[in-house]
C-alpha cells in the first residue's frame, strides 16, 4: 500500500507525438484516396461520353446497319484508349435509322476498374456509360 506521503506518479507524454504523427498520416492518406477515386469516376464518365459521341459520329457516317455498328464499336474503343480509360467490359449499342435526316443514338458502357483506390471506400469496380446521338446528314454524297 501507498503511504499517504507518497505523491501519485505523473504520465508523461512521451511517445504520444508518433502517435499522432502515425494518424494524421493515415488520415491524410485516405483523403488522398478518396479525392483521386472521385476524380477517376467523374473523369471516366466524361471519357465515356466523348466516346459515345465519337461513335455516334462514325456511325451517322455509314450507308447500313452492319458498318455502323462495326464503326462504333471500332470508334468508341479508339477513344477510350486514347484517353487512357481501360473497360473491362466494353459495350456499345446502336439504335436509330440511317436513312437521311433520321437520327443514330449510341449508347457505351464501360466497366471501370477502382481496385487501386478500394481503400477509400470505393467499390472494385462501376459501371459508366454515355449516350451520344447524331442525326444523318440530309445530304449525303454518292449514295451506295
Amino acid at each position: 500500500m501507498r503511504e499517504a506521503t507518497e505523491r501519485p506518479r505523473q504520465h508523461d507524454d512521451r511517445g504520444s507525438a508518433g502517435v499522432e504523427a502515425a494518424i494524421a498520416v493515415t488520415s491524410l492518406l485516405l483523403v488522398g484516396f478518396f479525392i483521386i477515386g472521385a476524380i477517376r469516376v467523374v473523369g471516366s464518365g466524361g471519357d465515356v461520353d466523348a466516346a459515345a459521341r465519337s461513335a455516334a459520329r462514325a456511325a451517322a457516317a455509314e450507308y447500313d446497319q452492319g458498318s455502323a455498328s462495326a464503326a462504333a464499336e471500332v470508334v468508341a474503343a479508339q477513344t477510350l484508349a486514347a484517353r487512357g480509360v481501360a473497360c473491362q467490359n466494353l459495350g456499345v449499342t446502336l439504335d436509330g435509322d440511317l436513312s437521311p435526316g433520321s437520327v443514330v443514338v449510341v449508347e457505351v458502357t464501360c466497366n471501370v476498374s477502382l481496385a487501386d483506390v478500394v481503400l477509400a471506400g470505393f467499390p472494385g469496380s462501376r459501371t459508366v456509360s454515355g449516350r451520344g446521338v447524331e442525326q444523318v446528314d440530309l445530304v449525303r454524297g454518292g449514295q451506295r
